[in-house]
């Protein structure tokens, strides 16, 4: 029985300390766009250099007390285990850098041109993320079956006039 909570302790410990040297990825967990960058990002990321976390008021006052709300959700927000706060393409451009197929990316990223250029685009997008995204302002709804059948009597009506 000891053995075993010695070994939970040490699991929480190697899981504590892999945290501690990892990128806290702030994300908006209601946007869809976010959401698949993050699915991205876990893609991309098979070494563990990045924890991202969604956004919530307990997430954020446990990972940096710098973090506010209202900032996260407007853009990325990314915590270097260093404890350097990163926002925008600035984040977006230093996750790049971390893994080989998006390296070059993060690198012209950090250059003049290639850096404004980037926040441009990044502004716009996180700007209108919720009018971008296919669902249109968040998570997406679960059409309920009797309701699609009742749009969907309701349209057969309309057409036969």
């Amino acid at each position: 029985m000891a053995e075993q909570s010695l070994a939970e302790i040490a699991a929480k410990t190697d899981a504590e300390h892999s945290a501690a040297l990892a990128y806290k990825v702030l994300y908006d967990g209601q946007c869809e766009i976010c959401q698949a960058c993050v699915a991205w990002l876990k893609t991309l990321d098979r070494e563990n250099k990045t924890l991202p976390l969604a956004i919530s008021p307990d997430v954020l006052s446990t990972v940096d007390s710098r973090l506010r709300l209202e900032e996260c959700l407007r853009q990325l927000h990314v915590v270097t285990p260093e404890g350097e706060m990163l926002v925008g393409w600035d984040a977006v451009a230093s996750l790049a850098r971390l893994f080989p197929a998006t390296w070059l990316i993060g690198t012209l990223g950090q250059w003049f041109l290639f850096r404004n250029i980037g926040r441009l685009l990044y502004g716009f997008v996180a700007t209108n993320r919720y009018s971008l995204s296919k669902c249109r302002g968040g998570a997406c709804r679960i059409a309920k079956p009797e309701a699609v059948r009742r749009q969907a009597r309701l349209l057969a009506l309309r057409y036969q006039r």
